[in-house]
């Protein structure tokens, strides 16, 4: 009977670690029921988004460390375009910055065999120095109201950013699932020399999931600006951190090859619902990273006790 007990736990321990946590997090608020609302409606799908694109450079046996200064040089030169009313040319720029980081980021790895610690984190300096020198300690403020409706508002009750974070979810999900080029990015994780002759072009797996993960991360940089009616240069200081932490509590491996996008929105979920009770508790945004920073230590360190086991 204790080690069926036991095995339950561990099977499900992820989904019982979070709806402790969201219990906590909801009994400590004045208001319960519409903290829960505001956390899953308005918190979780922006994480939710740069999260699913680190959980693909991960799976990959990489990661991606630029991502908070992709979303805030992406999101603040198509603020530009914003401020001017150009919606469409503004949301287009942004991803294609995005995405173009992201296509740097594959390509340093991939050609120079830089280490993707490496490569991404001399990005996320480089493009961090961009933007503070683009934005010269100015905020963009005042968008469209169209643009502004992105994030603010709803749809048959949820929030219409929700909806999107659950669209992106579920063609990232098909993607790795049911293609070629998903299975494609297990292998590569898995093992890419073996990955490589069998004559899959790993380098092109490689880039492509950099490309992806950058273009995710300045979606969210914009719906990050468009909820707060303001584009700034300090954008997306977390994002790294959060990201990171959400894709390893979930379960996928540092070492590549295993997990997936499923397990990445349990943990985002535990990351929003544990940093609304830490706010509600009047943490300081100090504490917090040393937090998220054990919560990332302990939680590679499971996954290699797991793998010595």
């Amino acid at each position: 009977m204790s080690n069926r007990f036991s095995m339950f736990f561990i099977k499900y321990s992820k989904i019982i670690v979070l709806v402790a946590i969201m219990i906590v997090s909801c009994s400590m608020a004045a208001e319960p029921l519409q903290n829960f609302i505001n956390v899953i409606s308005f918190q979780a799908p922006f994480v939710l988004i740069y999260t699913l694109g680190m959980t693909l450079a991960i799976i990959t046996g990489g990661l991606d460390l630029s991502q908070g200064s992709v979303a805030a040089f992406s999101s603040c030169l198509a603020g530009f375009l914003l401020i001017n009313g150009k919606v469409f040319p503004g949301i287009i720029a942004g991803l294609a910055v995005g995405a173009f980081i992201g296509l740097l980021n594959g390509l340093l790895i991939t050609k120079t065999k830089i280490s993707p610690f490496i490569a991404t984190y001399g990005i996320d300096w480089v493009t961090r120095g961009a933007v503070h020198i683009m934005m010269g300690g100015v905020t963009l403020y005042g968008f469209n109201v169209n643009f502004k409706s992105i994030a603010t508002g709803s749809f048959l009750g949820l929030s219409i950013v929700l909806w999107i974070a659950f669209a992106v979810f579920l063609v990232l999900l098909f993607v790795l699932r049911k293609t070629t080029f998903g299975r494609n990015v297990y292998t590569t994780g898995a093992n890419i020399q073996v990955t490589r002759l069998t004559g899959i072009n790993t380098d092109f797996v490689v880039t492509i999931v950099y490309v992806i993960s950058g273009a995710l991360a300045a979606f969210a940089g914009l719906l990050y600006v468009a909820r707060l009616d303001a584009a700034e240069a300090f954008l997306g200081k977390d994002f790294g951190l959060m990201a990171l932490a959400a894709t390893l509590i979930g379960g996928t491996s540092l070492q590549g090859g295993k997990g997936g996008v499923g397990n990445s929105v349990i943990g985002v979920l535990i990351m929003v619902f544990l940093t609304n009770a830490l706010n509600i508790l009047k943490v300081s945004n100090l504490w917090q990273d040393a937090v998220f920073g054990i919560i990332i230590v302990a939680s590679a360190m499971m996954q290699i006790a797991g793998r010595r086991d």
